[in-house]
C-alpha cells in the first residue's frame, strides 16, 4: 500500500511540472502557447570565402646600415616621416676617417712635388741629349760620352713615369678617403617614409650595423600564410579583398607574388598581395586576405531561434503542432545567422522568435 501511494505521489508530480516536457516524456494535456514565430527551414545557397591573417608593408623596404664606424652625432629625422632622396638623415662623427683623409691628400702633395722634381729632369736629361747629339756629329764627343747621356735620358723619362703612378695612386688614396668620411653623412637614397630608428644619439657603430628603416614610397602590399592545403590553388594575378579592421576600410587587392616553397615548420606558404596605388594605410597594420569561393549549399537559422542550455545547443522544432527541444550543432555565424551542420532538414519548423515562452510538449496556438 505504501509502494502505491509513494508511485501516486510520483505521478502527480510529473503532472505538475507539464511546462517544460523533453522529448520522449509523455503527457496527455498539453499547455497551449501562442504568439510565437515559426518559420520552415530551407536551404540556402551563399558565396564561401577564406580569409588569411597578413600585415601591410611596403613593397620595397630598405635597411640603411653604416659604412664606417664612429659615434652617432645627430639624427635628423624622426619615424614616420617621410624624405626626398638625399635627404640627410643622420650623422656619424668619424675622427678616423678625417685623419686619413689628411694622410691621403699629403701623401698626394709629395707624390706631385717628386712628379714636378722628376719632368725638371726630364726636360734637362733631354736638353743634354739633344746638345751632345749636334756634338757627336761633329766629331766632338767620344760614342761612350753619348752613350751615357741618352742613358741618363732614358733614367729621367722613368722616373717621370714611376712619379706618374705614385700620384696617380695617392690620388686613388684620397678619393677613398674622401669616400669614407662622405660615409659619416648617411642621406636617403631614395623618397620613402622612415620606419623605424635602429641607433640612437651617442650610439657607437661599426661597418654593417643598421641604423634605419626607410620605405620607398610608391605601392603597398599585404604579406600573408597561407596554409600547405591551398599550395597550388593560388596564383599570381588573383584577385582578391584586403580588410584593414583598424582603419574599418577595405580594398580590392591583387597577387603579386606566391613562395614556391613552403616553411615546414609553420606548414605555411607566404603569398603577398598588390594594394591599389590610392590606399592609404600605414605599414604594419594587421589585415585580412579574403579569397571568395564557390557557393555552397548550407541550412541558416536566425540567432533568436539558437536556445544555449549550458554546453548544449537547440531548437524548438514544431511536429503535428506540438513543440519539440531538438540538439544542433552549429558552425559559422554569417551575420546574424548560424550555420546548421546537423540536427535539422530542410523542411523542419522551428520556433524563431518567442523561445523564451516556448516548452517541449505544448501546443502551437495557430
Amino acid at each position: 500500500m505504501i509502494r502505491f501511494s509513494l508511485f501516486f505521489s510520483i505521478l502527480l508530480a510529473l503532472a505538475a511540472c507539464g511546462g517544460d516536457i523533453e522529448p520522449g516524456s509523455r503527457s496527455g494535456d498539453h499547455p497551449i502557447i501562442g504568439g510565437l514565430k515559426i518559420a520552415e527551414i530551407g536551404a540556402s545557397s551563399l558565396p564561401f570565402s577564406t580569409a588569411y591573417t597578413g600585415t601591410v608593408e611596403s613593397r620595397n623596404r630598405g635597411i640603411l646600415a653604416a659604412r664606417t664606424d664612429g659615434r652617432v652625432t645627430r639624427i635628423a629625422v624622426r619615424e614616420g616621416e617621410q624624405v626626398q632622396a638625399g635627404d640627410l638623415l643622420l650623422t656619424i662623427a668619424d675622427n678616423q676617417a678625417a685623419d686619413r683623409l689628411r694622410e691621403a691628400e699629403a701623401a698626394l702633395s709629395g707624390a706631385m712635388n717628386r712628379l714636378a722634381a722628376a719632368e725638371a729632369r726630364a726636360r734637362l736629361a733631354q736638353s743634354t741629349y739633344e746638345r751632345y747629339q749636334r756634338l757627336f756629329a761633329n766629331e766632338a764627343v767620344t760614342p761612350q760620352e753619348m752613350d751615357r747621356v741618352t742613358a741618363e735620358g732614358e733614367e729621367a723619362r722613368q722616373q717621370v713615369a714611376a712619379a706618374k703612378a705614385a700620384v696617380a695612386g695617392a690620388e686613388s688614396g684620397r678619393n677613398a678617403a674622401r669616400t669614407a668620411l662622405a660615409y659619416s653623412r648617411v642621406t636617403a637614397p631614395y623618397a620613402g617614409r622612415v620606419v623605424r630608428t635602429q641607433v640612437e644619439e651617442g650610439s657607437t657603430v661599426q661597418p654593417g650595423s643598421p641604423l634605419l628603416v626607410l620605405d620607398r614610397s610608391g605601392g603597398l602590399q599585404v604579406s600573408a600564410a597561407l596554409p600547405e592545403a591551398r599550395a597550388g590553388q593560388v596564383a599570381v594575378g588573383d584577385q582578391v579583398h584586403v580588410e584593414v579592421p583598424a582603419l574599418g576600410q577595405s580594398f580590392p587587392g591583387a597577387v603579386a607574388e606566391v613562395q614556391s616553397a613552403a616553411d615546414p615548420r609553420s606548414r605555411t606558404f607566404a603569398i603577398k598581395v598588390d594594394l591599389p596605388a590610392t590606399a592609404q594605410v600605414p605599414p604594419g597594420l594587421f589585415a585580412r586576405v579574403v579569397f571568395a569561393g564557390s557557393e555552397e549549399p548550407m541550412l541558416l537559422l536566425p540567432a533568436s531561434a539558437i536556445i544555449e542550455r549550458g554546453q548544449l545547443t537547440g531548437v524548438y522544432l514544431v511536429q503535428d503542432g506540438i513543440l519539440h527541444y531538438r540538439l544542433v550543432k552549429t558552425g559559422r555565424q554569417i551575420a546574424e545567422q548560424f550555420e546548421i551542420l546537423s540536427g535539422l532538414r530542410p523542411g523542419d519548423r522551428v520556433v524563431v522568435e518567442g523561445t523564451e515562452r516556448a516548452r517541449s510538449g505544448a501546443r502551437v496556438e495557430g
